[in-house]
């Protein structure tokens, strides 16, 4: 029974998070939309905590927590929305890399190709700064500070012993989206780009979720399914 009401909420994530990122739902305003919005990775985050095992899985329900408060917080209509949701995913990576640095593979499986990737995606977001700083304005110590936490996040997942082909591609999703929202945030952007911010953010947070879930930890690894 819980191996089913598991999988049925991370379908229902799935269609919320389609109709939300189509923009296929009725509008009832802002609060109902943030609402929506925060019910697509929020229905993991319960799929998470009806399954937790280990403090692993506790620490990834809190970690999907803070990143609801983050989605909720960049859609209402609410003073320094921008700054309050950055905050609350700033959390989210802290969570993140505490849970990635407590399964850290050991030092001799980490391969080159780890290395580079992980060495790419921070020049990337060195790039990435150096073009939005002049745009950044007051908001220059916070965006600095999450970009790093974010970075330490992607390497410390590349770097775990969690399936690299999900959890370490959901981190690089998570930095592709996060970038994206940076660039639309501060500079102009087609309106396209929406779409990119929603895909790689929901996948990312999906992936993730799969790769900490299924890893050799869990007993049942539902329904006989094995990603590691």
């Amino acid at each position: 029974m819980l191996e089913t009401v598991g999988q049925s909420l991370i379908l229902l994530s799935f269609i919320i998070a389609v109709l939300y990122g189509g923009g296929w739902y009725p509008d009832y305003g802002q609060t109902i939309t943030a609402v929506i919005k925060g019910s697509a990775v929020g229905l993991l985050a319960i799929f998470v905590l009806l399954s937790t095992q280990s403090l692993n899985h506790f620490l990834l329900f809190l970690a999907l927590s803070a990143s609801v408060a983050g989605d909720v917080l960049l859609a209402l209509p609410i003073e320094s929305s921008f700054i309050k949701g950055l905050g609350a995913f700033l959390v989210a990576q802290l969570i993140f890399i505490v849970l990635y640095l407590t399964n850290r593979m050991p030092f001799a499986d980490m391969s080159a190709i780890r290395v580079k990737i992980a060495g790419l995606l921070w020049a990337a977001a060195g790039i990435t700064i150096f073009f939005l700083y002049p745009h950044l304005g007051d908001l220059m110590v916070p965006v600095f500070v999450y970009t790093t936490a974010l970075l330490g996040m992607v390497t410390t997942a590349l770097f775990s012993k969690f399936p690299v082909k999900l959890v370490g591609l959901g981190a690089i999703l998570f930095v592709i989206s996060d970038s994206v929202l940076g660039a639309r945030q501060f500079l102009t952007m087609p309106d396209f780009t929406g779409y990119i911010v929603w895909g790689t953010y929901y996948m990312a947070e999906l992936l993730m979720t799969l790769g900490v879930m299924l890893a050799v930890e869990r007993h049942t690894h539902f329904g006989g399914y094995r990603f590691d």
